[in-house]
């Protein structure tokens, strides 16, 4: 070995690393040092191998203006649970994006937590768990990804998919991760749950990146990481608080929503739905549907789909109307239609006023999921549970209720 190698292994690689190390430790004790009061805990998000981002476990913190918890098993819960099941446990996992995780919604009313709640009520005897598993921002195939991965370890006796309209952007075709891949995440989630100034590295490259190649996608994804930074932020108070009640709401008749017709609504175009199947991404979120239903149709998974499409709002008017909206539904029912059970609740918000569902048609709380977890429950109890075989359930007749 020649003395200039030799001195570069034995002496510049080491102090280089050396001096590397010292500088990102005085980094980091300084962004502990100047870290906002205001700023939530890091680490709600890790990365993952397949599913690109999963929850924390055991995580308490802030998102979206609401208090937030993760327990062991990386559910939006403050309770623990047993994996192993007793011979009374009726388990349902629910799968979902945002919408079903409750983004703005305080936990004990996000419509999973309701539903748990109005099955207990019809069903003392059993013993009840519905563990929700959403994750904000996930789609169809990490949804998949979700229940291929957690499926075996959680043994739920029923799965609900929870489905939002985009949920069609941005799938993949889910396939088992490389060793780097495993050993890659596992880094990074190690960085994202403890170093602060991770977030700092992450602006310093997106901005040389952005400003070097005047790439767009660069800008798009600074702008994301501050919308990611505001969503932890700590408010110190519950958003909108009188929105997060539940109270009572109208429930209106066939006859009261033919006599209101929305005149100032928009008229259906059939184009749009044609347009949305030709897209690029259609076939992508098809092919993540249709595993789903074949892991139902093999039996290894009870699988019912829940689509959370919402009508529009009238602007002349107190109501919700079509507008084009079920076009979209009747499509979205019939691809998830195949050889699985799937629900809507486009017909049952027609039925309620907008003034009484907060925020419905996008970041549902309050008023607006406890009807959806009282429609759900319809639906499960007429359609789903008397085709059950489960020791929790037998010996009962479902009772039909009205949505």
């Amino acid at each position: 070995m020649s003395p200039a190698l030799r001195k570069l292994l034995t002496v510049t690689i080491p102090a280089t690393l050396l001096a590397l190390g010292l500088l990102g430790a005085a980094v980091e004790v300084w962004a502990r040092m100047i870290v906002d009061p205001h700023k939530g805990a890091p680490g709600l998000f890790l990365a993952d191998p397949v599913r690109r981002s999963r929850l924390a476990s055991n995580y308490t913190g802030w998102f979206a203006d609401v208090p937030v918890h993760t327990n062991s098993l990386g559910l939006r819960d403050d309770r623990e649970y047993d994996l192993r099941k007793k011979p009374g446990t009726f388990r349902i996992l629910v799968l979902g994006d945002s919408v079903t995780f409750g983004h703005g919604s305080i936990a004990e009313n996000t419509y999973p937590r309701l539903l748990e709640g109005k099955l207990r009520a019809w069903r003392p005897e059993v013993d009840w768990q519905v563990w929700n598993a959403a994750v904000p921002g996930y789609n169809t195939a990490q949804e998949l990804a979700h229940l291929l991965e957690a499926g075996p370890r959680f043994q739920p006796d029923l799965v609900i998919v929870g489905f939002y309209e985009n949920d069609l952007f941005d799938n993949y075709d889910v396939v088992g991760p490389s060793k780097v891949a495993v050993l890659r995440s596992q880094l990074m989630g190690l960085a994202q749950r403890h170093v602060y100034s991770l977030d700092l590295y992450r602006k310093v490259w997106l901005t040389l990146a952005w400003k070097l190649s005047a790439s767009d996608a660069f800008r798009k994804r600074l702008e994301a990481l501050g919308s990611e930074e505001r969503l932890l932020t700590i408010p110190g108070e519950v958003a909108l608080p009188d929105r997060q009640q539940l109270t009572p709401y109208d429930r209106l008749t066939d006859d009261q929503i033919a006599a209101n017709p929305c005149v100032g609504g928009e008229t259906p175009n059939p184009a749009l739905v044609e347009a949305m199947q030709r897209s690029e991404r259609w076939p992508v979120w098809v092919r993540a549907v249709r595993e789903l239903q074949r892991l139902n149709r093999d039996g290894l998974y009870r699988i019912v789909f829940f689509l959370n499409v919402i009508p529009l709002v009238c602007p002349d008017g107190d109501m919700f109307y079509d507008g084009g909206v079920g076009l979209e539904n009747r499509r979205f029912l019939e691809v998830m239609g195949e050889s699985t059970p799937v629900f809507s609740v486009f017909d049952t918000f027609l039925h309620r006023r907008p003034s009484q569902m907060p925020a419905a048609k996008a970041h549902a709380f309050g008023n607006a999921n406890l009807t959806k977890a009282e429609a759900l429950l319809a639906y499960l109890e007429d359609r789903v549970f008397p085709a059950i075989h489960h020791p929790a359930l037998a010996g009962a007749a479902a009772r039909r209720r009205q949505p």
